[in-house]
């Protein structure tokens, strides 16, 4: 039996129903987790509930940033008209429990570690202004800062924001073997479309128009259409962890490169391989899952000319 205590979360949904805002609480904590899609943010606001200090997680396309605020409803909303804060989705909002509000130290001493967490979690990459600074604190208020700390990444936990949790990376040499499923399913979000072949080393294709760059967990790529086909060329990066919402498609791809020994390991880096062929995937979509070991990839970008100065 495990020494661990049990604990209890209560998750109450606002607007009732089975999916979008909730509030995720335990009555032993004085941690409150508001979760909710950033485009219900004017509904969430009318209900009146969202109120006073906070540190909050803006979270999607395998980005994160994290933040804090005295006035949690206007500066999620600046950040929802942000264009670099585009690849935000949801919002996980963590504040006080009625009668215990989050004061302005403890909001950014949240901040702080939430980001140090998510960083060395390596789950996301974590998108920053500018980097955070631990408060100066006494050590009464450190210790229950840290008590309430980790009753709050429980509830974000609990709440469906996972990314605080390191992932173990996997022994090079293993290849976890899964048993057969169908090659899409609707139900776990596959695009049909990914499903086409993945073809490994393939000789050099004509490039139709600009390069792409990908950028996820510290992993770059660089990738280029061809006949139809989405190509990441060699000495792209791919990140050996995979992610626990990955679908079985993608899962099987990514095992199926890693046996093909054309992943070399990079000297001094333990969380990604380095390509040595090109690859073919049928979309863009497909290729970034795999390369990331994530289903929600971020998008290829253009990638731009980069000038290169050499000091002295």
């Amino acid at each position: 039996m495990s020494d661990a205590a049990a604990v209890t979360t209560i998750v109450h949904r606002p607007f009732g129903g089975l999916h979008g805002y909730r509030v995720v609480s335990d009555r032993a904590s004085r941690a409150v987790v508001h979760a909710f899609a950033l485009t219900d943010l004017a509904a969430v606001a009318a209900a009146g509930l969202l109120r006073g200090g906070c540190a909050y997680v803006l979270l999607g396309g395998g980005q994160a940033y994290i933040g804090e605020s005295g006035r949690p409803l206007r500066r999620l909303g600046e950040h929802a008209a942000d264009p670099t804060k585009g690849f935000a989705r949801d919002a996980f909002v963590v504040g006080g429990c009625d009668g215990a509000a989050f004061e302005k130290n403890l909001g950014l001493d949240f901040q702080f570690r939430l980001t140090q967490d998510a960083v060395e979690a390596r789950q996301v990459a974590v998108v920053k202004g500018a980097s955070p600074v631990r408060p100066d604190l006494p050590a009464a208020d450190r210790s229950t800062h840290d008590r309430i700390y980790a009753d709050a990444v429980r509830l974000l936990h609990d709440a469906g924001c996972g990314i605080f949790t390191p992932v173990a990376a996997p022994d090079p040499g293993h290849v976890p073997v899964e048993p057969p499923a169908p090659e899409t399913n609707a139900s776990d979000g596959t695009d049909p479309a990914d499903s086409g072949p993945m073809s490994i080393g393939v000789s050099s294709l004509p490039m139709d128009g600009e390069s792409f760059e990908l950028r996820y967990c510290q992993v770059w790529a660089r990738g280029y259409r061809s006949c139809g086909r989405f190509v990441v060329a060699a000495g792209s990066e791919v990140r050996t962890a995979t992610n626990g919402s990955v679908d079985a498609l993608t899962r099987r791809r990514r095992e199926e490169l890693f046996r093909a020994h054309v992943l070399a390991e990079i000297p001094g880096v333990g969380d990604r391989r380095r390509l040595m062929v090109a690859v073919a995937f049928a979309t863009e979509s497909i290729a970034a899952k795999i390369v990331c070991g994530a289903h929600s990839a971020p998008p290829w970008t253009p990638l731009r000319d980069r000038a290169v100065v050499l000091a002295a």
